[in-house]
């Protein structure tokens, strides 16, 4: 199976629906659109990739590429009945210059027990997600290779606590602060060596809201 419909096919009979239409109704995906991009006579883009293999516990890189195994995504023994699985992308944000992203496709979940991200914010598992962080520009807050857990339904600044943006078509974690210029907020980094940044709010996409890092030992 070469073509990227045949892999979408092929995830959702590992996954264990039957039919098209068994996957479309588990997950409250239109039928019609789902069965054209499994049939192959409608294309989809990488963010539909991404849901789709979420959904079939694959990666998106295969699914949109084939050049890697169906393996699923979690190795070893299954999570707790009561855990929330929090999806890892393989994708970083950039503690200093930028990182620039085409797509991001989950490798794996993290098991988090239900109370403790209750603790966290109020909003859906769905809604987390766990990335890297590349650079120095936010130490000693954040340093190269910790990973952080997002929060993607807050998306509105509010000037405080730290932020994953987009911009200059770059993915970034840093803070936003107000900005003497109308229309405009500043980019900031914790790192005094970095300079802030004036940007129009129109430039940003913010990506999510960090709550928790963490760090190796």
């Amino acid at each position: 199976m070469n073509a990227i419909y045949d892999r979408l096919k092929e995830a959702r009979e590992k996954a264990g629906y039957e039919t098209a239409a068994d996957a479309a109704g588990a997950f409250g995906w239109p039928y019609p659109t789902y069965a054209a991009h499994e049939n192959g006579s409608r294309g989809f883009r990488a963010e539909t990739a991404q849901r789709y293999a979420k959904a079939f516990r694959v990666t998106a890189h295969w699914l949109l590429y084939g050049d890697e195994n169906i393996d699923r995504v979690e190795d070893g023994e299954p999570a707790p009945s009561n855990a929330a699985l929090v999806p890892v992308y393989d994708v970083a944000a950039s503690a200093g210059n930028g990182t620039v992203v085409e797509y991001e496709a989950e490798i794996y979940s993290l098991a988090f027990p239900p109370d403790y991200l209750k603790k966290l914010t109020s909003s859906s598992p769905t809604n987390l997600a766990i990335i890297s962080v590349k650079g120095d520009s936010m130490d000693p807050t954040l340093v190269d290779d910790d990973v952080v857990l997002l929060d993607t339904s807050k998306t509105n600044l509010s000037f405080d606590g730290l932020f994953v943006i987009r911009f200059d078509d770059a993915l970034h974690v840093k803070r936003v602060g107000r900005s003497a210029k109308p229309g405009h907020v500043t980019i900031i980094s914790d790192n005094t060596a970095f300079r802030d940044i004036e940007a129009s709010k129109g430039d940003l996409n913010v990506v999510g809201k960090v709550l928790w890092y963490g760090r190796k030992v």
